[in-house]
């Protein structure tokens, strides 16, 4: 399933049925997460992107244009990683890429090729450590 860059954000959540059902448990593990490690949490559909949670203390830490030119790279990290590959079409359709930086772990979930779903957890998160134990 593929969308266009200019599909709107609203269709995140109803294309959210339509990934696998590994995406899916591990979304919803992740929202279930302990917050206090949870950083950032960003859905990104074609041009358009929102922030649905920030960390208090990580809000506090940047104007709202540093924090929104930090989305905007992390958005444009997952589009750099589509759901589907073209050359790599017989390895199936990519259900994250995790990105772990000295301070923050970054988990990128692709729902279709120009939509997903972005968390940022502190480094030293074990939530990533029981979802790669429960689902892979």
């Amino acid at each position: 399933m593929t969308d266009s860059p200019a599909e709107e954000l609203d269709d995140i959540d109803d294309d959210l049925d339509d990934a696998s059902d590994e995406v899916g448990a591990v979304v919803d593990h992740i929202r279930e997460a302990d917050e206090g490690r949870l950083r950032l949490v960003v859905r990104y559909g074609g041009d358009d992107h929102e922030t649905v949670y920030v960390r208090e203390d990580i809000a506090d830490q940047f104007s709202d244009l540093e924090l929104d030119e930090r989305v905007e790279t992390l958005v444009m990290k997952g589009l750099g990683d589509p759901a589907q590959e073209g050359a790599l079409y017989d390895f199936g359709d990519l259900d994250a890429t995790v990105r772990w930086y000295d301070a923050v772990v970054v988990a990128h979930f692709p729902v279709r090729e120009w939509s997903g779903l972005v968390f940022t957890f502190d480094r030293d998160t074990d939530s990533l450590d029981a979802i790669v134990d429960e689902y892979f």
